[in-house]
């Protein structure tokens, strides 16, 4: 089994890291030691950011998921909810090729998000611009902003330390992409989710919202699944995985039913979703 695992790894030297568990038993782990300690996770920041929601849930600061945002946000329409935030179904009428031209020219990115025009609420469409705005909520109902929130209350309970997390013009902890983290803490976070979110005896994310946002999928026409709340939900022999999935081929993937999970790890300029996804379910086919 190892050995097969090894061999994949070896295949494809894009491959910086990769991490296996079964049932929180290590089955491989390998790191590139020439590769930067701390990886820019991308995309896979917007799962995280959806624990951190979760968090806030379970703390009390965010009420409900179907709050309109205008709540926290006094600007924004009145028919959006945290909820459409979440499944990327919010209606601003924006592409994430477009969100770099938006930012570049923008000192204030929640104003200008919230002046973008708006389609059809209620159908998913992939942009970053709702996750931003999911920061901008912590930090309104928290009073502090995302990075803090996290620190406090979700990394310094797993005792993660190392991670690099920017910030807009207004201070607002970017909320769609560029968490930088360790692949240890990784790991770590993979233990929590395997666990439906126990340290020990310890609940640091709330169980029932690990499974509300692994399963309560959107539907999105695309190769990587559903989409849930910050999660990329797909069948594996007739059981549903999650993942959480960065551009180049970044991917953290739970497969509940045999409490497995996978981590990869890549250069974002040699390695694409598809290679990741085919690799991750020949892993799957390994140790299932």
């Amino acid at each position: 089994m190892i050995k097969e695992i090894f061999r994949l790894y070896e295949q494809n030297e894009s491959i910086h890291n990769l991490y296996v568990s079964k049932s929180n038993r290590e089955i491989f782990s390998s790191q590139d030691k020439k590769s930067s300690h701390l990886i820019n996770i991308r995309s896979m920041t917007k799962s995280i950011v959806s624990l951190l929601i979760g968090i806030a849930l379970k703390k009390g600061f965010i009420k409900s998921l179907e709050t309109p945002i205008n709540y926290f946000l006094p600007s924004a329409p009145s028919h959006i909810s945290i909820r459409h935030l979440l499944t990327m179904s919010s209606g601003f009428d924006i592409d994430d090729k477009d969100l770099y031209g938006l930012v570049l020219n923008s000192n204030d990115w929640v104003r200008d998000i919230l002046n973008l025009p708006l389609a059809v609420t209620g159908t998913f469409r992939y942009k970053g611009v709702d996750y931003h705005l999911l920061s901008a909520i912590i930090s309104k109902s928290t009073g502090l902003t995302l990075s803090n929130f996290a620190q406090t209350n979700f990394f310094s309970p797993l005792e993660i330390i190392d991670i690099e997390w920017g910030s807009d013009p207004q201070g607002v902890t970017v909320g769609s992409t560029g968490l930088k983290i360790s692949f240890e803490s990784l790991i770590k976070i993979s233990q929590i989710l395997v666990n439906n979110g126990l340290e020990n005896t310890n609940e640091i994310i709330p169980d029932d919202w690990i499974n509300m946002s692994t399963s309560s999928g959107i539907l999105t026409n695309l190769s990587f699944g559903d989409y849930g709340f910050g999660w990329w939900i797909k069948r594996y022999k007739d059981n549903e995985v999650y993942r959480a999935l960065g551009s180049g081929g970044q991917q953290f993937l739970i497969y509940p039913k045999e409490r497995i999970s996978v981590i990869v790890t890549a250069d974002p300029k040699t390695f694409n979703h598809i290679e990741s996804d085919i690799l991750s379910h020949k892993i799957l086919d390994i140790i299932t």
